[in-house]
């Protein structure tokens, strides 16, 4: 009897293991894609596509990568050298320039180095703060002077701070950055 319960026990091990590869197989066919139905298998073809064709583009838009970056870097320096000071003088000699064809009388010139901003780095952060002192025709073309040259002015406020006859006094408050002598 033991002999015979033996057999039986083995027998059963043999059927479950037959039974349990059966499942490992039938798992195997659902997952793999033989086991998925066509629309499915479309789908999927569809996406490998499409990803494809956008891995391209982007792997196209890098070729001559070296090329561009010398050309951007040969426009930051021309950039610089027209659009930038190197030199606080500089700033200077130009506001005095716009000032005298503008026909106005500029006085207390402040620069204050706005440090709060971010900068990249070689550039620094300038502030300035110039009093203008002309008609009203000619406080606004100082203005419009300063809008138009080539060294990069912004404004950022215009103040009127009072008028004595004809002329007309104008606070003007500019940005710009200067660059660094390397």
């Amino acid at each position: 009897m033991i002999g015979e319960l033996r057999d039986i026990r083995t027998q059963l091990l043999i059927f479950s293991g037959v039974l349990l590869l059966f499942a490992v197989a039938a798992i195997a066919v659902l997952l793999s894609p033989a086991g998925r139905s066509r629309g499915v298998r479309e789908q999927v073809y569809e996406q490998l596509r499409l990803e494809k064709i956008a891995k391209g583009r982007t792997a196209l838009s890098t070729r001559g990568m070296e090329e561009k970056i010398a050309t951007a870097r040969q426009q930051e320096a021309a950039f610089n050298q027209e659009r930038l000071a190197s030199r606080y003088s500089a700033m200077s000699e130009q506001l005095s320039k716009i000032a005298r064809d503008a026909g106005v009388k500029v006085s207390d010139v402040k620069y204050d180095e706005r440090t709060g901003k971010e900068t990249p780095p070689g550039y620094e952060s300038v502030g300035i703060t110039v009093q203008v002192h002309g008609t009203y025709a000619q406080d606004m073309r100082f203005i419009n002077e300063v809008e138009r040259q080539k060294m990069l002015l912004l404004i950022d406020a215009v103040g009127f701070s009072g008028m004595q006859g004809e002329e007309l006094t104008v606070s003007v408050h500019l940005s710009t950055y200067l660059r660094s002598a390397a």
